[in-house]
């Protein structure tokens, strides 16, 4: 059965140092799928991931989240952190907390480092890895728990080609049992995965479509950034 999550975002409010960030702010993303959202930096996509996440709480406003089941929200943000100690066991502290038992914890973790083609790290030091691995790990952090929703903050911008292939093509066959939202810089990235593109700019929605009526847009701003990042 396909899993729903109505997500919206109404006359929110957002004030960071006394300086409005977000002003009234209106989103309603597909209910199903993937959403992609890129924009120039300092636009506010991280912002508006750690709202929907429930990491910032806004000054005023609505973040809506419903759901056919119970939410379970996996989040890999871009600055990661983990705990010292290693792979497995900062794999392990997620199920810990969210009540697994021990003998139900080393055969998931082992599953998943196994799909994911990095189980010769299992007993690396997770503060340890390279950008990119820490990236990755934090990718499998935020699944781990199989979230219905999954937020995901450039994912892959430090990956090499064999790991961004693996986050793709999980994203591609899941979409239908989650709804994921992902920012990305790589409009290519976005073409590839997004059911739906919304470019944001200075904390403002610029357009919000389908993917095939996105890029063909005849919104100026559309047009401007498509061609500075196709190109």
């Amino acid at each position: 059965m396909n899993n729903y999550s109505q997500i919206s975002i109404e006359k929110i409010f957002l004030s960071i140092s006394n300086k409005f960030f977000f002003k009234n702010l209106n989103i309603k993303f597909l209910p199903t799928g993937i959403s992609v959202i890129i924009g120039p930096n300092g636009s506010g996509k991280t912002l508006l991931l750690k709202v929907i996440a429930g990491i910032i709480k806004v000054d005023s406003g609505i973040v809506n989240i419903e759901n056919n089941n119970k939410i379970r929200v996996g989040y890999s943000p871009q600055n990661i952190v983990f705990l010292r100690r290693n792979v497995y066991e900062n794999l392990s502290y997620v199920l810990k907390t969210n009540g697994f038992k021990k003998k139900q914890i080393a055969p998931i973790i082992d599953s998943f480092l196994k799909d994911f083609k990095i189980y010769g790290k299992r007993n690396s030091s997770a503060r340890n890895l390279s950008g990119g691995l820490a990236q990755y790990l934090s990718f499998i952090r935020a699944i781990i728990l199989k979230p219905n929703l999954l937020i995901l903050d450039e994912p892959c911008s430090n990956l090499d080609s064999k790991f961004k292939k693996k986050i793709e093509e999980y994203l591609v066959n899941e979409k239908k049992q989650k709804k994921i939202i992902l920012v990305t810089h790589d409009i290519f990235q976005a073409k590839r995965l997004a059911d739906e593109i919304i470019l944001f700019n200075d904390g403002q929605i610029i357009e919000k479509n389908r993917t095939d009526k996105f890029l063909n847009s005849k919104q100026t701003l559309v047009r401007r950034f498509l061609q500075d990042n196709l190109l």
